[in-house]
């Protein structure tokens, strides 16, 4: 049977390269900075200066990190995650989804859903984070996952924590 990859760990947004989040803030801070030193009006205060000189202190930050971070540090998060799927704590199981069940609980996250659901006698449980809008696994009762769907899950023995999710095509 041929699955395709409908979600995996290894693509989540919390992979995201540490070095680009300095060149963002290093860029947005030069153009604050510009714009602060063009358009505000210095006074007797020093309120321009102090802005100036504090966004200049985050601008330099921020450039050094990300120098030092593209250049003189090695990003293992891809070994790591293949590491995490080729270990003997991680199993593959293959059947249909069985006993879905969708509902939210009486807690103070009241928004939060949780979905639970069998595959070939493995539970599973997985919630709606609070940024779980960045992809599309985690929203609950989206219509992929449903009773009778051939699913290959990977995850983890332990917790049954789900890895990937692959779905027949």
């Amino acid at each position: 049977m041929n699955y395709y990859t409908y979600w995996s760990i290894s693509e989540l947004p919390s992979n995201t390269r540490s070095f680009s989040v300095f060149f963002w803030v290093a860029i947005f801070s030069f153009i604050l900075w510009a714009l602060i030193k063009k358009f505000k009006r210095g006074n007797d205060d020093y309120e321009k200066v102090i802005l100036l000189w504090t966004i200049g202190l985050v601008f330099s930050i921020s450039t050094i990190m990300f120098f030092y971070l593209q250049f003189y540090t090695t990003d293992t998060t891809e070994k790591r995650i293949q590491n995490l799927f080729n270990s003997p704590n991680v199993l593959v199981v293959e059947g249909k989804i069985s006993n879905l069940e969708s509902f939210r609980p009486i807690s103070r996250r009241k928004s939060v859903t949780i979905e639970k659901f069998k595959v070939d006698s493995i539970d599973f449980q997985y919630e709606d984070a609070l940024l779980g809008g960045f992809n599309t696994f985690t929203k609950a009762n989206n219509g992929v996952l449903k009773n009778g769907v051939n699913v290959r899950i990977t995850y983890g023995k332990r917790y049954h924590e789900i890895l990937k999710v692959e779905i027949a095509q």
